[in-house]
Parts: C-alpha cells; structure tokens; sequence
C-alpha cells in the first residue's frame, strides 16, 4: 500500500556577519538532484532540520556549531522564511532565516551528517558566484536579503516538480 502522507520539513537557517562579509557552508551533496552535479558541492549559510522537541532558535544554534563550531549569543527576529513545495515527491519544505546578534568562536567541523566541510566568510560578489550552483530556493532570497531587496512579505514560495526525464523544474509562486 502507497504512503501518501505528506512530508513536512522544517528547517532554519542563520546569516552570520563578518563587517560586510557573510559566512557561507560548503555542503558535500552525494547522489542530490539539487545541485548541478551530483556529488559536487553547493554553499549555503549554515543550518538544517528542526528536530523534535526543539524550536527555531534552538535548533539554529544546535545546527551551527555543529557544521562550523562557531557560537551565537543571539538571533534576530525571522529575516525571512521560504517555502518549497515538491508537489511530485509529496515532500513540503518550510525554511525560517535568522541573523546572528553576536557570535564566537573558531571554525571546526564536526557536522554529524557529514555534509558540511568548509566555511568561509564572502563579500556579496563572491557569494553570488558560489551560491550559483546552490537551489535557487537558497540563491534567490539570499541575494535579496544581501541587496536589501526582500518583498514585503519577506516570504519566498516556489513550487518544484520532477520531469519525465528526472530533472527538477522549480518555479517561483510568491
């Protein structure tokens, strides 16, 4: 018998600041439609999955020192959150993005999913060329918040679906 359950995702990420430079995660994809080359690398800022029991901001600080090692004292209010609906996988993401008040630390990695293995901190320029091989649910909204051009609603919605011959068409729908 077929599940059709859908499948909820809730995921937060943290924007940290270094004067003007934002800290990005090297993400180790094996086998992943979502970047261009399977097995390649895509950046993003640091996070992941709520698990249960946690809340965002738990969760975040959880999430970050273990892909960088590094400490926030405090999180802003949500900066902007994204939602993914992977209408042919029955799959739904939400993602809520906050900015770091203050944060420490040094740069180690011990990301127990084994995905994370760099971290470094780009001007805007040099993280939109390495945001280019990252979903552009991560890109888009990213770029925005960095221009200073979030809509109003600070939401971004796209709607993803896999064609016959297995590539993810994503369309933005707010």
């Amino acid at each position: 018998m077929e599940n059709n359950s859908l499948r909820k995702w809730s995921v937060v990420g943290g924007i940290i600041r270094k004067d003007d430079d934002i800290l990005l995660v090297a993400n180790r994809r094996r086998g992943s439609s979502n970047v261009k080359k399977k097995g390649g690398l895509d950046w993003s800022p640091p996070g992941g999955v709520i698990d249960d029991g946690e809340d965002a901001i738990t969760a975040l600080g959880r999430e970050v020192f273990e892909e960088t090692g590094l400490q926030a004292s405090g999180w802003s209010e949500a900066v902007y959150a994204v939602e993914v609906d992977f209408a042919t996988q029955n799959m739904f993401l939400h993602v809520e993005v906050f900015e770091a008040l203050k944060w420490s630390g040094s740069f180690v990695f011990t990301d127990p999913d084994g995905i994370v293995e760099n971290a470094e901190f780009f001007s805007r320029k040099q993280c939109e060329t390495k945001l280019e091989a990252s979903p552009i649910w991560v890109r888009e909204p990213l770029t925005a918040y960095m221009y200073g051009e979030l809509p109003e609603e600070r939401m971004f919605a796209y709607r993803a679906t896999v064609s016959k011959d297995k590539k993810l068409i994503v369309e933005r729908t707010s």
